[in-house]
């Protein structure tokens, strides 16, 4: 009696499940079908390509992600291929040596290699003299300075200014630079300054650290502030002594006679007649001034450091607060200019 209820239940799941199952079926039916025997299957296409699969495991695999998943070792081989593509990115799929096929982004940045400098070099803040430097450097005193015929100027160069040197020349004083000084925000000269007032370096400063080049003449211009307060100090104490002022005057004029005997027997030595016999009188005016002058100084030399001895001055540079001052900025910046080998 149920026969017929249950025929035709059947019947009708059947038909439906036919009726909707047969278009799916076709579809994959005909994308898997299978190559007939007169059609060779396609061989895809490999390229070699090296890569680091961390950097590219999470966007490759479909799989959700995994914190306990074990990522595939450094430095295994993926292969690039013209098969089979990925529908994410619509890009070619690469392939792993162990089977699996992933993709690769096709708008991967171009990683651009730039190499920046670490520093400022000392030529862009401050321009070189010309290109025919030799060497650069600071003057390290208060140096004395020359035109280039050998007249001495009336000022001095202040330590710590910054040179650069084109030349050299010889002298009665010594090796001579021949340099150009960065004065007032732009390069003079050239003048003849002492090798002796110098730190030099090779070349120019196209490669050297514009702070560091700063930091030295920084250092040199505190050193020679404290010679200067040296030098005030030490005046200062001679003052006090009751034979200074008269020392002082003869001495000096002891060294103006004997400059003069110098230059007059140059003289004498080219000249004939009665221009020579002038010279030679002279000379002898000059040399027994001379001798008595070089007696006299010697006794107030005697009596000024005798009068020094018997009253120690109480002027010490050391405990000074300027010079103090000076020496403790010093000693701050010497570890920092290691480079110039201070």
């Amino acid at each position: 009696m149920y026969f017929l209820p249950k025929y035709l239940t059947v019947a009708v799941i059947s038909t439906v499940a036919v009726y909707v199952g047969t278009p799916y079926l076709r579809s994959y039916l005909s994308n898997d079908e299978a190559p007939t025997s007169d059609e060779a299957p396609t061989e895809p296409t490999w390229t070699q390509v090296a890569v680091n699969p961390e950097d590219f495991a999470q966007d490759f695999t479909d799989d959700p992600p995994n914190d306990e998943a074990t990522p595939p070792p450094n430095g295994s081989t993926v292969q690039r291929t013209n098969g089979p593509t990925d529908e994410r990115t619509n890009g070619p799929a690469v392939q792993r040596s162990n089977g699996s096929t992933d993709q690769r982004p096709n708008d991967e940045p171009e990683v651009i290699v730039e190499n920046v400098r670490g520093y400022t070099p000392s030529t862009e803040r401050i321009r070189a003299s010309g290109s025919d430097v030799i060497y650069w450097g600071v003057t390290i005193v208060d140096a004395s300075f020359y035109d280039r015929d050998g007249k001495l100027r009336d000022t001095k160069i202040l330590g710590g200014t910054l040179i650069e040197q084109t030349g050299a020349k010889s002298s009665s004083r010594g090796e001579m630079a021949i340099c150009r000084i960065w004065r007032n925000g732009n390069w003079a000269g050239s003048y003849l300054i002492s090798t002796a007032d110098l730190i030099r370096f090779d070349g120019g400063r196209e490669e050297v650290d514009a702070d560091d080049v700063d930091l030295l003449c920084k250092y040199y211009t505190y050193s020679a502030a404290a010679e200067r307060r040296k030098e005030e100090l030490t005046k200062k104490a001679a003052s006090a002594n009751p034979h200074f002022a008269e020392l002082k005057r003869k001495a000096t004029a002891y060294n103006e006679h004997k400059k003069r005997a110098e230059e007059l027997t140059a003289k004498r030595d080219q000249a004939k007649g009665a221009e020579r016999n002038k010279i030679i009188a002279e000379l002898t005016q000059l040399k027994n001034a001379e001798a008595r002058e070089a007696a006299e100084v010697q006794s107030l030399t005697t009596k000024y450091e005798a009068w020094k001895k018997a009253h120690p001055s109480t002027v010490n540079p050391a405990t000074d607060p300027i010079c103090k001052g000076y020496l403790d900025k010093m000693a701050e910046l010497k570890p920092k200019l290691t480079v110039f080998g201070l």
